[in-house]
């Protein structure tokens, strides 16, 4: 574990009281894969998840496949207006994890933590920016261990910052497509592990405010498709021990009557629910 990642990340659980940080959905993925967890993760295994596997899974059996949705800025503080939609969420995925994200909140260097368990201290994301990420992630060390890993993203943070890997990248022009690719690519299961970015909540956030009508339309549109996503893994990945995990990379606030933001050290911002559902493959 690097100590100085650590740091930074248990920084942002104390000041906001939550037991957990998004960076350690980077372990806990490698910890459910039996794989060795990125070089500068900071992040912690998530004790619940692994104790889950181990009851569905058995003690010496691994996940695999594993579907990975990111509702862009869907926050904590969203679960708590909304709670009629993210109980949907819940109800599939009952093991929410409360989990402080990093700062600055914005998209990038959130989900580089995410998928890497580094912190911007290591991983260089201190400001909003679509470099290329250098430090190791999840996408190096899955196909390191020979699995097959894609991204499916509009064009994005999400489809630009994880390049370079030997991983497949389907770029598209809307969620919509994002989502009936990905719903694809579960059925012809070819890979074991997909990552699927949907990015109009955010985007709504921003230009219309993150109570909107527009935004609270793509917050449904968020919770059906993860409704959708765990339904075809459920049709087509029965056979397999498998995973699939809600991720936001962070929250977002609302900024005057018409707009909203993100990226400061607030809880709104801050404080986001990964959710993960787990079940046994039925050979």
């Amino acid at each position: 574990m690097n100590d100085i990642c650590r740091e930074e990340l248990r920084k942002y659980q104390e000041k906001y009281h939550a037991e957990h940080s998004t960076g350690d959905l980077a372990p806990t993925v490698c910890a459910l894969f039996g794989v060795p967890e990125p070089a500068d993760n900071g992040g912690e295994a998530l004790a619940p998840v692994l104790e889950r596997a181990t009851e569905l899974f058995g003690a010496a059996a691994r996940c695999e496949r594993l579907l990975i949705h990111c509702p862009d800025a869907v926050g904590d503080i969203h679960y708590r207006k909304h709670p009629e939609l993210l109980a949907r969420v819940e109800k599939l995925a009952a093991l929410k994890m409360l989990s402080t994200t990093i700062f600055p909140s914005v998209t990038p260097g959130c989900f580089c933590t995410i998928f890497s368990g580094a912190s911007p201290e290591v991983h260089g994301f201190k400001k909003w920016e679509q470099k290329i990420v250098t430090v190791e992630t999840i996408f190096d060390i899955l196909p390191n261990a020979g699995k097959s890993v894609a991204i499916v993203a509009k064009d994005s943070s999400m489809a630009r910052i994880f390049r370079n890997r030997k991983i497949d990248y389907y770029t598209v022009r809307s969620d919509d497509i994002a989502r009936r690719i990905t719903s694809r690519l579960i059925e012809e299961d070819e890979y074991d592990v997909i990552v699927s970015y949907t990015w109009q909540f955010d985007h709504f956030g921003h230009h219309n405010g993150p109570d909107s009508p527009e935004s609270l339309e793509a917050l449904k549109f968020c919770v059906e498709t993860f409704e959708e996503f765990v339904a075809a893994t459920e049709r087509h990945w029965k056979k397999y021990n498998r995973a699939v995990i809600w991720a936001p990379d962070h929250g977002n606030h609302q900024v005057d009557e018409k707009t909203g933001s993100h990226g400061k050290d607030i809880p709104e911002d801050m404080l986001v629910n990964h959710f993960y559902r787990l079940a046994a493959g039925v050979r």
